[in-house]
């Protein structure tokens, strides 16, 4: 009797424990491919901010556990490609699938960035379109040019003035110093390089010395995290409910709220 009692206490056991582990064939660790320079959404110094928050959390919430690769944007593609990640966090409109050569599933949408055309307010420009930065000296971010829809890309193209730079604090830094008429960014993202800048830079420029002017000519950008095994994606989307309805990516923005226009 004592060695049935036994057995129903272990056979209990290892069924909860079934229950509690992950899916055969799911890793509990994982690569994740992200651009290196976008804070306050990637921080790489602090393995932090925004977007990675979200990430490493919604994965937390279905038992995987985030390794976080920085990298430039160009060579995310790459990454995936040779399997040095296993997933890549990236613009929604991006096609990460045809970059890289390789099959990808997309997650549902993780956060959203809204880029702007942002000039120096004396130039007194006026852009309303995206064909308004044709005959002007505009400085993007790397990959601008797939990301930002047809009329961008054809932009780029045409404009012998058109450049892509990895390096947003030094985008920053062109601007203010008058490099470029325009550069192509996230708002919270110039506006926390302006700052940064405004410590180290030698230009001798405050925010109120020099106004800003960000002309709204591009819709808001969502981003989402491409994978390898659609397993995965399908657990991640999971991992990003739970924490949406918890209210975890309030909490999680609220942690980086406080850059605010000059």
């Amino acid at each position: 009797m004592l060695i049935c009692r036994r057995c129903a206490w272990f056979l209990l056991a290892a069924c909860l424990w079934a229950l509690a582990a992950p899916v055969s064939g799911l890793a509990e660790s994982i690569r994740v491919g992200i651009g290196f320079a976008i804070p306050p959404y990637v921080i790489r110094s602090e393995d932090a901010g925004v977007e990675v928050d979200i990430i490493r959390e919604a994965l937390g919430r279905v038992g995987v556990e985030a390794e976080f690769i920085y990298l430039p944007n160009l060579r995310l593609p790459v990454a995936f490609a040779e399997g040095s990640v296993d997933c890549v966090a990236a613009n929604a409109g991006y096609d990460l699938a045809a970059d890289s050569g390789v099959p990808a599933y997309y997650s549902t949408i993780t956060v959203i960035f809204h880029n702007y055309a942002v000039s120096l307010e004396k130039n007194g420009f006026s852009i309303m379109s995206i064909e308004d930065l044709a005959d002007k000296r505009v400085l993007a971010f790397n990959n601008a040019a797939k990301y930002l829809g047809r009329d961008f890309a054809a932009m780029a193209a045409s404009n012998a003035r058109y450049s892509e730079l990895a390096d947003q604090a030094l985008q920053v830094r062109m601007l203010l110093s008058g490099r470029v008429d325009v550069v192509i960014s996230d708002k919270r993202i110039f506006l926390y390089w302006m700052k940064k800048n405004n410590r180290y830079s030698g230009l001798g420029i405050k925010p109120g010395e020099s106004r800003l002017a960000f002309h709204s000519i591009f819709p808001p950008a969502p981003r989402r995290v491409a994978f390898r095994d659609e397993d995965l994606r399908t657990r991640f989307d999971q991992g990003l409910g739970l924490l949406n309805s918890e209210g975890g990516i309030k909490v999680i923005e609220e942690r980086y709220a406080g850059v605010e226009e000059e």
